[in-house]
């Protein structure tokens, strides 16, 4: 019989072809589920070469120094000082988007912020000790490539360390 059009597929064959369907699904999931795990690396040791960076200053008599700390590129900005201070009048489009993003607990116990929050997930509010946020409103600081510049600052009687622009 020569019937044209028709197809005849095993069922081997079939199971094959779903088999190598899910292989690759599962490769793909695989290889975003890393790239996620090396943004995630990255916004971990920001905070922890910045409190370095921090407890260094903290440490010495008197510092004033800029440092340049790498983050990923998804963060425009890096901020410090209080979500429940006044507002700012520079950076209010980020300012209200971290106070809708942020519990009541993280508006009261954080002073460090990473814009836009939801690029940022569970890092875009962090407390890091022995800086100074008395004197700032609220102020960020621009991510460029990858890479943001904080200065440093203490002098000989400061009990803190000041942050602000290069």
């Amino acid at each position: 019989m020569d019937e044209r059009g028709s197809i005849e597929i095993s069922f081997g064959m079939i199971f094959s072809i779903i088999v190598m369907i899910a292989i690759i699904g599962v490769a793909v999931y695989a290889i975003t589920a890393f790239l996620q795990i090396g943004k995630v690396t990255e916004m971990s040791l920001f905070y922890q070469r910045f409190q370095e960076n921090v407890d260094g200053a903290w440490s010495s008599a008197t510092t004033n120094k800029v440092v340049s700390l790498s983050i990923p590129k998804q963060i425009s900005f890096v901020c410090f000082g209080s979500l429940n201070s006044a507002f700012p009048a520079k950076y209010q489009d980020e300012f209200n988007s971290l106070r809708e993003y942020s519990s009541a607990f993280q508006q009261q116990n954080t002073n460090t912020f990473l814009y836009p929050p939801k690029n940022a997930g569970k890092f875009a509010f962090k407390k890091v000790e022995k800086i100074d946020t008395s004197s700032l409103v609220f102020d960020c600081f621009e991510v460029k490539n990858g890479i943001v510049k904080i200065r440093l600052s203490k002098s000989e009687f400061d009990s803190l360390v000041k942050v602000g622009h290069e």
